[in-house]
């Protein structure tokens, strides 16, 4: 049995819950719900969003979980949100991201989502479920440098109203420091409020969701109590694809990230990269699978999608992207440089993905996130529960929306399979999630190497568009990831890159081997964020 998390101090949690006899999702939920407390709302929040795929051992089927956010129905003119003034990576590290505004904020699903996950595949008490993250919020822990620096960073919008200002400062006024127990009082009580009355019955139809709507609507947005009653995570079949002799399963219809990261996959072998050397080794091999990652990124979201299928005339319907015909037009596509350059606006600085692994064999893949950048631009907090600006970022598909329609999550939880067995479960985080997920993926199931092994490879980013002349989308690798003498080499094969750990993808995962023996491979770019893998 093993947990593997992203995020501090969580992973011990979901141990304690499979010790007790609790399944994979027992496990995991147990995780995501300490998560948010530990990252104090800045990149998970209780009021954000999570998907995850379960593996059932019984049935030998796959699930995906979509507890994406929800529109606001009384939100007539969503491109009139107010907007990021800037870069989202640099926004983060300091300034507000936007002008303060209610309207940013959008239904939550996180919590809803976390409740019919356990309801569904879990078997200890939901109570056992919460409790994690009421201890981390009632007993507090150090602030690292690294959170310090979170706060610093983002002092402005958490200074803006007083109920925040209270929460990131001790009792006497006075500012937090390293090393300085942080305690949430506030989060503590309404966790446990969750844990005696249950998720939808208090969050979203109670005492919570009444204060949550009359804050939004102080700041000028229209949520109203009937936006979150009718709100309900939905569950699908999971996506999945053939690669290399292996099933990827990934999150089902109606998002699209499972099958960009399926395509992708496919791409990857029209491509030949399972034959090249890996990509640390060979510009050549990175050069293709840098093309490759593009596309993928593209189809991930639905702006991308739609460009590509106009500009190609090619169909990217879910339906058509599992047929082989689909993967050949886009490869050719590729080779003849067909593929447009667009303007790839990431979602997010950083998420948390977790995978657990049970005694009956279960597995659970989860990724979660507020979809923005650390706390938004409004600074409010609801009864200790931050609410991100996550709208700031996507008038357009808000737009494209029908009132109290569901936003497509980009997240990349995962599972693989062979002969029905999970071989992999996996997740990833951050704005390069889908290029790192593509990259260990190739590694690990056409190199074959052990997920650590793939993931201390030189790591991948997202892109970024350079409006030029001439105009160029580069790759975003780690710093030091690569010599200079190899990203000449990249270069001259017409790919441009920048140095942008910001940027970077994060990804983790458990293999199962032939004998049940896990390994489990973590985050290793950030060791404050890493996490770690615990088992027994």
């Amino acid at each position: 049995m093993v947990v593997a998390s992203s995020g501090d101090g969580a992973a011990d949690a979901g141990l304690e819950l499979l010790k007790r006899g609790g399944t994979a999702m027992d496990a995991a939920m147990a995780v995501a719900m300490a998560q948010p407390c530990h990252a104090m709302g800045s990149f998970v929040s209780y009021a954000g969003i999570i998907t995850l795929v379960y593996f059932e051992a019984s049935s030998g089927k796959v699930y995906s979980l979509d507890g994406g956010f929800n529109t606001v129905r009384g939100e007539k003119d969503p491109l009139t949100i107010p907007a990021p003034a800037g870069d989202l990576v640099a926004l983060s590290r300091g300034g507000p991201a936007s002008t303060p505004s209610g309207r940013t904020a959008l239904v939550p699903g996180f919590l809803a989502g976390v409740e019919v996950a356990h309801q569904r595949f879990g078997k200890r008490p939901f109570s056992e479920i919460v409790a994690p993250g009421i201890r981390c919020a009632e007993q507090g822990f150090a602030l690292t440098q690294y959170d310090y620096g979170l706060i610093r960073a983002r002092h402005e919008v958490l200074e803006r109203l007083p109920e925040t200002k209270a929460i990131f400062r001790k009792p006497d006024g006075s500012e937090y420091q390293v090393g300085d127990t942080f305690k949430q009082p506030a989060l503590a009580r309404t966790l446990r409020a969750v844990s005696r009355q249950g998720a939808r019955e208090y969050i979203y139809r109670g005492a919570w969701g009444k204060k949550f709507v009359a804050a939004v609507q102080r700041e000028g947005g229209f949520m109203t109590l009937e936006d979150l009653q009718a709100y309900d995570p939905t569950w699908s079949d999971a996506v999945h694809g053939a690669f290399n002799g292996y099933e990827i399963y990934s999150l089902g219809e109606p998002l699209v990230s499972g099958f960009a990261m399926i395509q992708s996959l496919q791409l990857v072998e029209k491509a030949g990269l399972v034959q090249m050397p890996p990509y640390s080794r060979d510009p050549s091999a990175l050069f293709r699978l840098v093309q490759v990652s593009k596309v993928g990124t593209m189809l991930a979201g639905p702006d991308g999608s739609a460009q590509l299928a106009q500009m190609l005339q090619v169909d990217l319907s879910p339906q058509a992207r599992q047929q082989p015909a689909t993967a050949d037009a886009l490869w050719s596509a590729l080779q003849g440089g067909k593929v447009p350059m667009v303007k790839v606006i990431p979602a997010t600085e950083h998420t948390d993905a977790i995978v657990a692994v049970d005694a009956m064999g279960n597995v659970a893949a989860v990724v979660h996130s507020i979809n923005t950048v650390n706390w938004g631009s409004t600074g409010l907090f609801v009864d200790g529960v931050s609410i991100p600006d996550s709208a700031s970022i996507q008038q357009r598909v808000v737009a494209s929306l029908p009132p109290g329609g569901r936003l497509p999550a980009t997240t990349h939880p995962g599972m693989v399979l062979k002969d029905g067995k999970v071989v992999l479960g996996f997740g990833a985080t951050g704005i390069g999630s889908m290029t790192r997920s593509i990259a260990v993926l190739l590694n690990v199931l056409g190199h074959g190497m052990t997920p650590q092994e793939a993931i201390d490879e030189p790591s991948l980013g997202g892109f970024e568009f350079e409006p030029g002349p001439p105009p160029e989308v580069v790759a975003t690798v780690g710093q030091g990831e690569f010599d200079e003498a190899y990203l000449k080499s990249l270069r001259e094969l017409g790919q441009g890159t920048r140095v942008s750990n910001s940027a970077r993808g994060y990804w983790l995962g458990v293999a199962i081997d032939p004998t049940g023996m896990r390994h489990a491979g973590i985050m290793r770019e950030f060791p404050q964020l890493a996490g770690g893998a615990v088992g027994y």
